[in-house]
């Protein structure tokens, strides 16, 4: 019984070592390739040198803080077995911090003679810096049959902060000519991101007083993202009630982007009562990148920062004509971009800085002829009742036109066509009437010119060529600023949303403030306004200054003050 039992016992242990001999022989170790009953099959894994690329979010090709980025290559396995058991190991070989990667990541088998295309997600955080990160990355398999390590170099960016600002507003209507209750008005933002990185997720509201209700309905306005530099225009249509009682208008503008702190509130200020005009300007952003951030404006930087001449002249009298729109005449000329807007900024300067009282400034914008001749009489009848204390200032931007046989200029209303010239205003009639007020000083600023062109040679099509002006007679202690010279046109600053002229005449006296002779601002003009004309209109534009006997020898040391 014993000796059976032995027996039984060597058989097993026999029979159990023959089966773990083939367990042992018939794998590797690693269990993967089979070694015995067949050839060792291995792969051939290549990471394809071409294929490796990188593509990140903004197109910078750089990893930027808070940014997703991908690397992307192809393996390829061109051996005689599946590779099996593959993983990719990543990692940053020059001590770059800031970045989210992961640094294994486990693929499914690879037949022979097949591709696949590897992605690697890369991340900037919101501390990586300035610099280049600097890739490892191989191919492991389970058998050792993995790839050489490849090196992939790519730059970094560090975190740039946006900023968000309102860098200007402007009210208009074209309701009223002040703002008063139940006429709506106009109250256009100009929002930029003044910052060095991207916004996103901008958002714009306005904080409104109660009584006022906003008949545009984008009190909330998402802008999405704004890159350096870019602007966008929001225009808000408002309307106070009757039950509106205080005299100011306060409004906020509160702005949000992505991370809730690179944003500026903005207070604004308006008052019942206060002037507004008519013409309403937007500008169109663009997406594009930039290192030196230009502050945007709604208006031309002679719309604001007028100086304020606390001193006022209650003998100095202005008649100020803006004549824009002419598209009702008989031949619908083309009308002259930016007169209004124009005469409307002059008016400011004229209470502003140069002392006038409100009362003493009579202002037309699109005047017809028999408000033109009115509005001339009354002025020259008022400064004759002051006596030789008064000065008047006369400012007119719109068409000039001169008679085809007689050469002789005309002013032209908005309700006279250039083929009919019997209602227009004979230029050497307002010079007699202003000249025989006997007033200390007259002075006269002309947009416009009398060759028979325009800002857009819009009178020249009425006929078929330009004509050289007769000159008008000048009398009385006047002096005739004039945009342009003979057959010359008096063109626009299309940048500036002025007349090319005016838009140098306010420059010069913002500059100034008003602390200047006739004669330096004739020098400045001339300069400035044939220098500027050339580069932006291809054009020649030279202004002239004419004056009268009486003067000759005494205007040069006028001044504003």
């Amino acid at each position: 019984m014993k000796r059976t039992l032995i027996l039984f016992f060597i058989g097993t242990m026999l029979c159990h070592g023959i089966y773990s001999q083939q367990v042992v022989t018939a794998v590797s170790e690693s269990k993967f390739v089979n070694i015995t009953k067949d050839p060792p099959k291995p792969p051939y894994l290549e990471i394809e040198q071409n294929s490796i690329e990188f593509t990140d979010a903004n197109g910078n090709r750089k990893i930027d803080a808070n940014e997703s980025c991908t690397i992307r290559f192809k393996l390829i396995n061109s051996g005689l077995g599946a590779g099996m058991g593959m993983k990719v190991a990543a990692r940053e070989t020059s001590g770059m911090t800031g970045l989210t990667f992961n640094t294994e990541t486990s693929l499914s088998t690879l037949d022979v003679g097949n591709s696949v295309v590897v992605e690697l997600p890369v991340t900037g955080q919101m501390s990586i810096p300035n610099g280049k990160a600097v890739f490892s990355i191989k191919i492991n398999e389970a058998n050792g049959f993995g790839t050489d390590p490849v090196v992939v170099e790519i730059p970094t960016q560090a975190f740039l902060a946006p900023k968000l600002a309102v860098v200007d507003s402007k009210v208009s209507s074209q309701s009223t000519s002040v703002l008063q209750k139940k006429k709506p008005f106009d109250l256009e933002v100009l929002v930029q991101n003044t910052g060095q990185g991207e916004a996103n997720d901008v958002n714009v509201e306005l904080v409104m007083p109660a009584n006022v209700y906003c008949l545009s309905a984008n009190e909330n306005h998402s802008a999405g993202k704004l890159a350096p530099g870019e602007m966008v225009v929001i225009s808000y249509n408002l309307v106070t009630t009757n039950e509106y009682t205080s005299e100011s208008l306060p409004f906020t503008v509160k702005l949000r982007e992505k991370y809730g702190r690179y944003a500026e509130n903005k207070s604004i200020q308006l008052s019942m009562n206060q002037p507004v005009n008519n013409v309403k300007l937007t500008i169109e952003g663009k997406e594009e990148k930039t290192t030196e951030i230009v502050v945007g404006s709604l208006v031309s930087s002679v719309d604001k920062n007028i100086p304020v001449n606390k001193v006022k002249n209650p003998n100095r009298i202005a008649l100020i004509i803006g004549n824009e729109n002419y598209s009702n005449t008989l031949n619908a000329e083309v009308n002259v971009d930016y007169a209004r807007h124009d005469a409307g900024v002059f008016r400011d300067y004229s209470e502003s800085l140069l002392g006038l009282l409100p009362e003493n400034i009579f202002f037309l914008t699109d005047a017809t002829a028999g408000k033109m001749e009115r509005e001339i009489d009354r002025v020259t009848e008022l400064v004759r009742r002051i006596g030789t204390d008064a000065e008047l200032i006369f400012y007119y931007a719109g068409h000039g036109y001169p008679d085809e046989v007689s050469k002789i200029p005309y002013l032209i209303p908005v309700d006279v066509d250039a083929t009919n010239l019997a209602s227009a205003i004979r230029l050497s009639e307002v010079y007699a009437k202003f000249g025989s007020t006997e007033a200390a000083r007259i002075t006269v600023f002309l947009d416009a010119c009398f060759s028979g062109g325009g800002r857009d040679q819009g009178l020249l099509a009425a006929r078929s060529a330009r004509v050289r002006p007769q000159q008008a007679v000048i009398m009385g202690n006047m002096v005739v600023f004039s945009a342009s010279s003979g057959e010359q046109s008096a063109l626009p600053y299309e940048q500036e949303k002025h007349g090319m002229f005016t838009f140098f005449l306010l420059k010069k006296l913002q500059e100034s403030a008003g602390q200047l002779s006739y004669e330096q601002l004739h020098n400045y003009l001339k300069t400035s306004v044939g220098q500027e004309s050339l580069r932006r209109n291809g054009k020649p534009q030279d202004p002239e200054v004419l004056v009268s006997p009486e003067v000759e020898e005494t205007w040069r040391n006028w001044s504003f003050k």
